[in-house]
């Protein structure tokens, strides 16, 4: 915290909201995470920039209280697994020029709040990606599973960080006491301190509507439409057969950035996911709500993801504009390319201990109720 204030310049850190996770999260990073010389100094940077951004958004707050005049209205949540397809998609609607997702960089360094003329060029981007290199997330390996970049459209767990209350952290370390009291934690405050986020980003800088993504999401998804009323859902899936070793592999190599102690595992997965696909299940059986979710499997995206798009666009009564899809089948184009050229990632329920009849009877109710279409050889 001396070392956000020294770098910031300020001291007002607002709702005391982050300081009982920041406790439970640095004692868990100390006695449970077996950071090695890398790690600490990795770790210290994540939760010092952490702690700046909310610095910086509670002086800019203060200084500016217009801010909380900002209306975010009819957001775009994708939400479902990891690993099924919420990145591709995500990054794909938010190419409609109407659309506006939040990048890593300002994510990371806020303030001042993002200018529309200079978003290209603002120089907070460079400095977010040399701290992406520093901490490793800009390896080959990673860049096969889930590439980072500065500009990159990324997932609100990157905002909840300044509350100290992200999966990030459990997926960048192996802290299972923070974990146990992550989920065990009422999000509503931090779905509020993600919304003044959105406010302090759009300031300056806004569109018709957010765009936003974390399959994260799922497990406080009564939180999130509490929040965000006028929430817009699109639950992304796929076959849990190939979501699990998937992420398996991707959170394996998220903490060999920062420990040479990573077992091999599904890291508790498993059952952290049925548990929050069971919460969805659960809030898309309340009456009224059906018309605010609409699904979108990984096959179907993968084979005609314009398609899908024109789906979800019609459900929400959404205009597709001929400026949205020539700005989606040119972006098509690039990461089709991209990933041609791309190292490819690999993994298998075998490598990571996962038992096929087990985890279909943890996600059997998930398969039966969404007909979800099986991916397997």
């Amino acid at each position: 915290m001396r070392a956000a204030e020294r770098a910031t310049g300020s001291r007002d850190w607002g709702a005391p909201l982050f300081r009982e996770p920041l406790a439970i999260l640095t004692r868990a990073i100390r006695d449970e995470a077996h950071l090695g010389d890398l790690g600490v100094p990795r770790a210290e940077r994540r939760l010092v920039d952490a702690l700046s951004a909310r610095l910086q958004l509670n002086a800019a707050r203060s200084r500016d209280p217009g801010i909380a005049h900002e209306e975010i209205r009819h957001p775009i949540f994708v939400i479902g697994l990891p690993r099924a397809g919420t990145t591709f998609l995500h990054s794909l609607l938010s190419q409609d020029p109407a659309h506006r997702s939040p990048s890593t960089w300002e994510m990371r360094a806020p303030s001042p709040p993002p200018e529309e003329a200079t978003y290209a060029t603002d120089p907070r981007i460079e400095e977010t990606d040399d701290a992406l290199r520093f901490e490793g997330f800009l390896e080959p390996e990673l860049q096969a599973i889930h590439p980072f970049q500065a500009r990159r459209a990324e997932e609100c767990n990157f905002m909840w960080e300044q509350s100290l209350l992200s999966v990030n952290f459990m997926a960048f370390w192996n802290v299972p006491s923070y974990t146990q009291y992550l989920y065990s934690t009422d999000f509503t405050p931090v779905y509020r301190e993600h919304r003044q986020f959105l406010q302090h980003l759009q300031r300056r800088f806004r569109r018709e509507r957010w765009v936003l993504k974390s399959p994260a999401h799922s497990a406080w998804l009564p939180q999130l439409l509490a929040v965000y009323p006028d929430a817009c859902i699109v639950q992304c899936h796929r076959d849990p057969a190939k979501v699990l070793p998937s992420l398996s592999s991707n959170l394996a190599a998220l903490r060999r950035l920062f420990s040479d102690q990573v077992e091999v595992s599904d890291f508790g997965m498993a059952r952290l996911q049925a548990d929050s696909l069971a919460v969805v299940s659960r809030v898309r059986q309340q009456p009224g709500v059906a018309d605010r979710f609409i699904d979108a499997h990984y096959l179907d995206v993968q084979a005609e993801p314009l398609a899908v798009v024109r789906r979800i666009y019609a459900h929400f009564k959404l205009p597709f504009t001929a400026a949205a899809e020539a700005a989606m089948t040119a972006w098509l184009a690039e990461d089709h390319e991209s990933h041609s050229k791309g190292a490819r990632h690999s993994y298998s329920l075998e490598q990571y201990r996962i038992d096929l009849a087990e985890l279909d009877a943890a996600m059997g109710p998930y398969i039966r109720q969404y007909g979800i279409q099986l991916e397997r050889s």
